[in-house]
Formats: C-alpha cells, sequence, structure tokens
C-alpha cells in the first residue's frame, strides 16, 4: 500500500473534489503503480480541523516560551487565582492538547456532515480543556493552604516528582490510561444531537486524562509553571504514557524511574 493509499484509508486525504472546501490544502500524489501520471488530492476537513488544535498547541507553546523569559522559572508561587488560572489554561493547551489529537480526529471524523460538526469538535476541544481547569483550581487551592515556608524547598518538588513517579505503577493510573485509549476510538456513530455527544465525550475523556496524568499536573504546581524545561520534560512523560503502542510493564517502570531521576536532578538543582 502507498502512502497516498494509506492516508487515504484512514480519511487524511481524499480525491480533490470540484469547488472543494479548500483549494489551498489541495496537494499532489503520484498514481498508484500500472497508473500513469498523479492525481489531486485535498487535506479532508476533520484533518484540517485536527492540524488546527495542532496550531492552538503551537501557539500556547509559544507564549510560554515567551513568558518564560520574563520571570523566575523555577518561582513555585502560584500568585493568584485569576493570572494562575490563565496561565495554567495556556499551559494545559500546550501539553495536553496533542495528546487528546487522536480524539480530536476521531470525533472530525465520525461528525463529519451532519449540522455544525466543526463547532461541535472545538466545543469537545474546550470541554476537555475546562475538565484541566477545574483540576487546576482544585490544585491551586490545596496550594494555598500549604505554609509559605515550603515555598523555597527544593525538597517538595523533588518528592512531588518522586510521587508522580509512584503513582505512575498504581491501578489507578492504568485504569486510566487503558480509558483514555478506549475512549480515543469511539466506538460507534455519535448519539444525542453533536453539541451534546461533544460535551459527553469531552468530559468522559478528560477525566480519564486526569486519572491518567493527575500527578504530574500536581509536580508542576509544586514546581512552577514558568520554567518551559520542566513542562517539556513532564509533557514527553504525558505522551509516552498515552500516545506510545501497547503499555506494558517494562515501559511503566522506565517512565517511573524516569521521575524518579527528574525528581533528584531537581532536588540538587542550586
Amino acid at each position: 500500500m502507498s502512502l497516498s493509499q494509506a492516508l487515504s484509508a484512514v480519511r487524511l486525504i481524499r480525491p480533490t473534489r470540484r469547488r472543494g472546501f479548500c483549494p489551498a490544502c489541495r496537494l499532489w500524489a503520484a498514481a498508484p503503480p500500472g497508473e500513469p501520471g498523479a492525481v489531486h488530492v485535498e487535506i479532508t476537513p476533520p484533518a484540517l480541523t485536527t492540524l488546527a488544535f495542532l496550531a492552538v498547541a503551537a501557539f500556547a507553546w509559544a507564549f510560554m516560551i515567551l513568558r518564560s523569559r520574563s520571570m523566575d522559572g523555577m518561582a513555585m508561587d502560584p500568585g493568584s487565582l485569576g493570572p494562575f488560572a490563565a496561565s495554567w489554561t495556556v499551559m494545559m493547551a500546550a501539553m495536553m492538547l496533542p495528546s487528546a489529537l487522536p480524539l480530536v480526529f476521531e470525533f472530525a471524523r465520525d461528525a463529519e456532515g451532519r449540522r455544525r460538526w466543526q463547532t461541535a469538535t472545538v466545543v469537545l476541544g474546550a470541554t476537555y480543556l475546562s475538565i484541566w481547569l477545574a483540576f487546576g483550581i482544585a490544585c491551586y487551592l490545596v496550594r494555598a493552604v500549604v505554609p509559605a515556608s515550603w515555598s523555597d524547598q527544593r525538597l517538595v518538588g523533588a518528592a512531588a516528582l518522586a510521587l508522580a513517579a509512584l503513582y505512575g505503577v498504581t491501578p489507578i493510573r492504568r485504569a486510566s490510561e487503558a480509558r483514555c485509549r478506549e475512549l480515543c476510538a469511539l466506538h460507534g456513530p455519535l448519539p444525542f444531537n453533536l453539541m451534546r455527544s461533544a460535551v459527553v465525550v469531552g468530559v468522559k475523556y478528560g477525566l480519564s486524562c486526569v486519572g491518567c496524568s493527575a500527578a504530574l499536573m500536581v509536580a508542576m504546581v509544586v514546581i512552577g509553571m514558568a520554567n518551559v524545561g520542566w513542562i517539556v520534560a513532564v509533557s514527553t512523560v504525558v505522551l509516552a504514557y498515552k500516545l506510545a503502542s501497547t503499555p506494558s510493564t517494562r515501559r511503566t517502570l522506565l517512565l517511573s524511574t524516569a521521575l524518579v531521576a527528574l525528581g533528584v536532578i531537581y532536588g540538587l538543582m542550586t
């Protein structure tokens, strides 16, 4: 099977239609063996919608990088609630939207052709981020009651990463990871009207995602959200948990070991 045939099979591209939806998205693809010439293809609307979500994540990363240059990257004080919520939402868009792209694409592919399916896909993404925002606010409220004297202790950040490593081998996290993978497949046509389906799918996926990565996000609150290097490190672990091939005990132990190593590094930094 050629590359173009493989992309067509998963509905990432399709033959160009007369007066297609996006002339700028038209491509050239080599003809199958034995057939002369090349064929015109275009990116499908579900694939383009997914690319839009990826662009949002890229802009969020760019914003965080620019912001980190003007802040103390290791500051552990979350500040007031409003700025924290805004920063947290941007960080979740950067860290978590890439891992949600398979779900976004499946939803858009199943919903394509139904009324307002693009809007419903946006609602799905917004609902997903809202679940993470609620979790972040809960972390903020808990962090607010922690004695201020803890704020400068790197031991707290190292311990948070070590606890995230320990959480990584628990049945709760493994079950949440399996649930994430199951939800990404969607399994059949979407029930209800599309808006309701988007909210239901976004809530279910968000809750399973929180169950999978909650300890890592708590560690981010403790460490501080202005250091892009640590955000990249934690994001890499999140992607390894959620987008890697079939999970295994060996991979889980390796990731937990990596988190312990990160905790040691954080604790030794001066």
